[in-house]
């Protein structure tokens, strides 16, 4: 009897992501975002911005992965021509027009949406048994567990300052079988801010291929 395609799932994904380590990395996401500026409005390259943070983001642990998100999010801005000001929140809005926030989360499950529930990992015996005269030939033991999946969601506002109105606002998701990392993270804050200033109307797919 051949393996099925459970056992063997964990096998192949390895395989293509050791095959693939030295290449791109495929993402997909999910992007859905919102422009309320009119077009004599809207940012211009060189145009400053701080980022502003909930209460709940301001200290410990939220506060040191806020700051790892943000230094991603500055690097994408930046290639939207948008410069952090090294000055506070308290800025002035006519030196520093725009604030912008940032929220993210990261899930963990134990497995893909679409595999089904299985027992706990675990030795489990594969191969063919012949009966014939009682003689049990090629079985053997391999350990069977599925990898886990990730989904990431990031959620970008830029507010104008000086009205104090929130002007844009971004909505990404992606997902697959790769845990938190850096890289993994500017591809999604790339996507959310695809099209901008100006991004196209409803939900969209936006790829990004990402150096690994």
């Amino acid at each position: 009897m051949a393996p099925t395609r459970r056992t063997w799932l964990p096998i192949v994904l390895a395989a293509a992501l050791l095959a693939g380590c030295a290449g791109t990395l495929r993402l997909e996401h999910t992007v859905r975002s919102e422009a309320a500026w009119p077009a004599a409005a809207r940012p211009a390259a060189g145009d400053r911005y701080v980022f502003e943070r909930l209460p709940s983001q301001r200290g410990g642990d939220a506060a040191r992965e806020q700051d790892q998100l943000e230094a991603l999010a500055a690097e994408v801005l930046a290639s939207h021509g948008l410069q952090r000001a090294e000055a506070a929140p308290g800025a002035a809005a006519s030196a520093v027009p725009w604030g912008v926030q940032l929220v993210a989360r990261s899930v963990k499950y134990p497995y893909a949406p679409w595999d089904a529930p299985e027992p706990r990992p675990g030795w489990m015996p594969y191969g063919q048994i012949v009966v014939g005269r009682g003689v049990v030939t090629s079985l053997g033991l391999q350990w069977q567990v599925r990898p886990p999946y990730w989904v990431r969601e990031v959620a970008l506002t830029v507010r104008d300052r000086r009205s104090g109105e929130v002007v844009y606002e971004t909505r990404a998701t992606q997902d697959g079988p790769w845990a938190d990392a850096p890289a993994l993270w500017r591809a999604l804050l790339q996507a959310a801010l695809d099209g901008f200033p100006q991004p196209p109307a409803g939900p969209r797919r936006v790829v990004i291929e990402q150096p690994r």
